[in-house]
């Protein structure tokens, strides 16, 4: 018998340590997995890096002729465009506000004392001569200022006819230094990151205007500026010497841009948008190279694959636009208002490239503000989350690797964060242009806007994940049918539920935690998240509509699950009610009905409406020229608040209205700041504001 048993216990061994060794199948996702797989065989980390090494391989001081001619990296792109065999793609001549921009032909920054060394060279390094410099020559001791924008940082301190030292941007410390105390100029060291990299120099400008005294700034690394002044407070005499040649030069803006149309209704259009220049003076490789040869290598991806027919043919067309950032693209929304009228969504893609453990960083899908609810969003959270899941090890192996073969392994850490601002997605959900839009994005970013914004920084690995990631939400959306609303509609549905849920979660915590005092006011604020959130996921369910193409059955499903999804907000406010009862027996406080404040009453009366000044993306510089022809104005105190107060404006909300959903999104926020903005945006003829 207990040989018997032996024999059978070595039997089943083997067949343990077989089971042990199966890998979980790989989790569905909206596309099929054959589709999926194609994607991820053709692209290329490691062709999107080649490219992001000609674009940005070392910090290239401008030639002048570029200015005029055209520019290297434009050229470039277009190039390899053509070469993928994309036929529809051009350089684009863009309007800019100024016919001159600023160019340095040499800059130098020489310690004369207490020993002669070179500190500083553009010629070496492009960021260490600040953009609005002028031509010098002066040589001058050496005063630290601290970062030199209180007035205390002067007191004793004879500046003039000197070169201060500053710790922290020379622009915030320009006015006093060289306006008040007559400084010659500015040496600071301000960088993102000098805890991690204490050699790399920060990219920056000064800004005098044509009143202000001419002057210059150089930057220098965080270690020199650091000796510079340990040698100062230790009593030493520095002196140093400040050679710069800059000049105004006639320039023009452009862009690239490539088209690939649809079969079926080539007048929707997906847009991905990369900035290809940030300024002129100086460009980085993950910011933003490493965008720009993400959706080029997308490009090159989808038509291969097309081409191949390894895809179904595009359905909807798919437009590559890569710009001067935000000005570029709100030129280009400007300059062709006929094009701009066929997005239908876009993904903008800006430092994507970077490795994410050498850079302590995540990859980020930016959803789009609660202005523009979307199902975009949640069609590219759901691939995101599959890259995730796939390339986690499970059982000693990845479930379907997404790697180069230069690059690393690193896990896929991801984040699916709320709207933020920052780069070209700004101007597509702005109130007047609203063109639903997310932001890929690697951050942080350990040499962010400094020299260290170099290809070595980037991981061949993440690009092709951030390919794989723009082809596949591409694909989906450009050849969305019957089945793919099917899925957006689960997909939407199942993603709004758990949205709710945490909004429910957010609108008790809030009644719970409110002193006493506060609990009633905390109580509608409650109440109001809840209203909106059900506001926001019926706006995104809705959004599905568009893809639908006469099929009644569709649409009527898609109604029914809004009409469902909509009857249950009731029971979650009977959810808030009850806690509010709660927690008023618990203060042994009498609970109140929600009643409006006079000023609710009078404001739900009052709706703002657009002008013509406030047509396409918001004018900021005219608002500015506006708002400075008055003494009087209003003050207001928005915050991160005040671009969505913006965006509610449409002519249908009433003020209090607009304050509610952004309060819902942002926190509580002041009726009354957003009275007073509104006020503003009237005043300076942004708006009018209209009676119900």
């Amino acid at each position: 018998m207990k040989k018997t048993a032996a024999f059978l216990f070595i039997l089943i061994l083997p067949l343990c340590f077989i089971l042990s060794q199966q890998r979980s199948p790989v989790p569905e996702t909206l596309l099929p997995l054959e589709v999926i797989e194609e994607i991820i065989n053709e692209s290329s980390g490691d062709l999107a890096l080649q490219n992001e090494i000609f674009l940005t391989a070392v910090n290239r001081n401008r030639l002048p002729e570029e200015y005029l001619k055209g520019y290297f990296e434009s050229e470039f792109v277009l190039k390899k465009l053509k070469e993928y065999g994309i036929e529809q793609a051009e350089i684009v001549e863009l309007p800019t506000r100024s016919k001159e921009t600023w160019d340095a032909e040499m800059g130098e920054l020489w310690l004369m004392k207490p020993e002669k060394r070179k500190i500083a060279d553009l010629k070496e390094i492009a960021a260490s001569l600040c953009s609005g410099s002028s031509t010098i020559d002066v040589s001058s001791e050496l005063v630290y200022v601290g970062s030199g924008e209180r007035q205390s940082f002067y007191e004793g301190k004879d500046i003039k006819g000197k070169i201060v030292l500053v710790n922290g941007s020379p622009e915030r410390a320009r006015r006093l230094a060289v306006e008040k105390y007559e400084a010659l100029g500015l040496i600071g060291y301000a960088s993102s990151h000098p805890e991690f990299d204490r050699d790399e120099v920060g990219w920056n400008s000064i800004r005098p205007s044509e009143k202000e005294k001419k002057t210059f700034a150089f930057l220098v690394s965080e270690r020199t500026g650091q000796n510079l002044r340990d040698l100062l407070e230790r009593g030493v005499k520095v002196e140093v010497r400040a050679v710069s040649k800059t000049q105004m030069v006639p320039y023009k803006e452009e862009m690239v841009a490539a088209l690939l149309k649809g079969k079926d209704y080539p007048e929707e259009e997906l847009v991905f948008t990369a900035h290809l220049f940030e300024g002129f003076a100086k460009q980085g490789a993950n910011d933003n190279a490493s965008g720009c040869v993400a959706i080029l290598e997308t490009a090159r991806v989808i038509k291969k694959l097309v081409d191949e027919g390894k895809i179904l043919p595009l359905k909807r067309s798919i437009r590559f636009l890569f710009v001067p950032e935000i000005s570029g693209t709100i030129a280009y929304i400007q300059k062709f208002p006929e094009i701009a009228k066929r997005f239908f969504a876009n993904i903008n893609e800006d430092m994507v490239g970077e490795g994410l453990i050498k850079n302590n960083s995540y990859f980020r899908l930016i959803a789009a503000p609660c202005s523009l609810p979307t199902c975009l969003t949640d069609v590219l959270s759901a691939f995101v989350e599959w890259v995730g899941a796939t390339q986690e090890m499970m059982d000693q192996a990845v479930l379907k690797p997404i790697v180069s073969p230069s690059g690393s392994r690193d896990p896929f850490y991801y984040s699916i964060d709320p709207y933020s601002g920052g780069s070209d997605h700004i101007v597509f959900v702005d109130g007047g242009v609203r063109v639903p839009a997310n932001f890929f994005n690697v951050w942080p970013d350990m040499w962010y806007h400094t020299s260290g914004d170099t290809p070595d920084k980037s991981d061949t690995t993440q690009l092709k994940r951030a390919v794989f990631l723009s082809v596949a939400g591409a694909v989906f959306l450009a050849n969305a049918g019957s089945v793919e609303v099917e899925k957006m509609i689960a997909e939407t549905s199942t993603r709004a539920l758990s949205r709710i849920g945490q909004d429910k979660s957010k609108a008790e915590k809030m009644i719970l935690k409110a002193e006493t005092k506060n609990i009633h006011s905390a109580y509608k604020e409650a109440r109001n998240i809840i209203e909106q959130a059900y506001l926001r996921e019926v706006g995104a369910l809705s959004s599905i509509k568009f893809f639908i193409k006469a099929d009644s059955k569709l649409e009527n499903y898609l109604a029914m699950r809004v009409k469902k999804f909509s009857e249950s907000r009731l029971s979650l406010l009977n959810d808030v009610d009850e806690i509010y009862k709660y927690r008023c027996l618990k203060e042994r406080i009498n609970a109140q009905k929600p009643a409006p404040t006079q000023d609710e009453i009078r404001l739900s009366q009052l709706v703002p409406a657009r002008t013509e000044k406030m047509r396409g993306f918001f004018d900021f510089m005219k608002f500015a020229e506006e708002r400075a022809k008055y003494k009087d104005l209003p003050t207001y105190n928005l915050r991160a608040a005040e671009s969505e107060v913006r965006n509610f404006i449409d002519g249908k909300k009433s003020i209090l209205e607009i304050r509610n959903a952004a309060s819902a999104e942002f926190g509580p926020i002041s009726l009354k700041d957003v009275e007073n903005y509104i006020n503003v945006l009237e005043k300076t003829g942004f708006v009018v504001v209209k009676k119900k």
